[in-house]
């Protein structure tokens, strides 16, 4: 009998065993077909009512989903959000918090709710890019299985040690340092990340090789770093920022193409070292697989709408995180984009993968 096929990504047909938490996530590929089969079906039946409903869109509460914990550098824009985008479509919208597995846990159960608009999902570069390769198999298709409706922020990546690291003045320093001392330890805010997959990239890229030290969030990284329980991390800039100015830690580099607003005098790979080194964490909102144009164009346009506002434009000024906003299509772009590159720098790199 044929075995069902999983779902893989062009150039990459792979398992990864994971730990969170020391607990082992696997995938079956019975869960697998069972999702997509009982998705397709059910969006099939709905679609005349769908369609019809979306004409008068919206008429009742609208759901945010949030793939992580309240408070967070994900919840804390959506909930900028929330109240604008009710004042402007007339409905209440409220944000649900389903942290689990990067943002994964969430985009599952999203890509599987009716595609009428009423729930879309915050998602960001670890719950639809970085996990095609870091908790593989999914139990959803990144691309197929959403309805891309605009990207919303990147975060750019900066490099930082504790207060008394011996090579933090400049990136040629800081490199020379890590070719010295191979398997220098490197935080990260969770083995799904931008910034970890950072830190791979930097292998072929830049020559050095680093242990990457997962965390389970930002929150015990920085405590660790303020403390010099750990030479280095890589975060976000938005998050990092606080921590830099009140000289607890020290930045060395961004990881972005542009250098950022709120650490000007940081400097860049790409600017230095390797024209192109680019790794950014980056957030975008999503409907389920089949909403239909009008309701996504009409979310579409509120979130721009949003994101012109003054005192919106201001805290994400401040906070150091670049606003793109997108069409769907661009996002649908972007999105494969990153992919890709983040599944050329596992094959690059020999990342732990267990072909099936």
């Amino acid at each position: 009998m044929d075995r069902p096929k999983r779902w893989s990504y062009p150039e990459i047909s792979c398992v990864m065993r994971v730990q969170f938490s020391g607990i082992e996530i696997m995938l079956s590929r019975r869960r697998l077909l069972s999702a997509a089969l009982t998705s397709s079906a059910f969006a099939v039946a709905m679609r005349p009512s769908i369609m019809r409903a979306a004409d008068n869109y919206p008429n009742r509460l609208i759901r945010i989903i949030v793939g992580y914990a309240t408070g967070g550098n994900v919840d804390v824009p959506a909930r900028l959000f929330a109240p604008e985008l009710q004042r402007l479509l007339g409905v209440p919208v409220i944000i649900e918090n389903r942290p689990g597995a990067s943002g994964v846990t969430a985009a599952e159960a999203v890509a599987h709710m009716p595609p009428d608009g009423y729930n879309v999902i915050w998602g960001t570069s670890a719950s639809h890019s970085v996990s095609v390769v870091a908790l593989a198999p999914l139990p959803f298709d990144p691309v197929k299985d959403f309805a891309p409706i605009t990207l919303i922020s990147e975060d750019p990546n900066v490099i930082v040690s504790t207060s008394d690291f011996p090579a933090a003045d400049s990136i040629d320093e800081f490199l020379a340092y890590a070719k010295a001392h191979p398997g220098t330890a490197i935080g990260t805010s969770g083995p799904a990340t931008s910034g970890r997959f950072a830190v791979e990239l930097m292998r072929p890229k830049l020559g050095v090789d680093l242990t990457v030290v997962p965390y389970k969030s930002t929150g015990p990284l920085l405590t660790d770093l303020a403390g010099k329980h750990i030479p280095l991390g890589i975060m976000g800039a938005s998050t990092a920022v606080p921590f830099i100015r009140d000289k607890s830690i020290r930045a060395i580099a961004m990881t972005s193409i542009r250098r950022s607003r709120v650490l000007p005098d940081i400097p860049t790979f790409d600017e230095t070292v390797s024209k192109g080194f680019d790794a950014v964490a980056w957030s975008a909102l999503f409907a389920p697989p089949g909403t239909p144009a009008s309701i996504v164009q009409k979310l579409n346009g509120a979130m721009k709408e949003i994101a012109e506002l003054p005192a919106i434009k201001q805290w994400f000024e401040e906070s150091g995180l670049e606003v793109p906003m997108s069409s769907p299509e661009e996002l649908t772009a972007f999105m494969k984009a990153d992919i890709d590159k983040w599944v050329q720098v596992a094959k690059d790199n020999n990342l732990k993968i267990e072909m099936q």
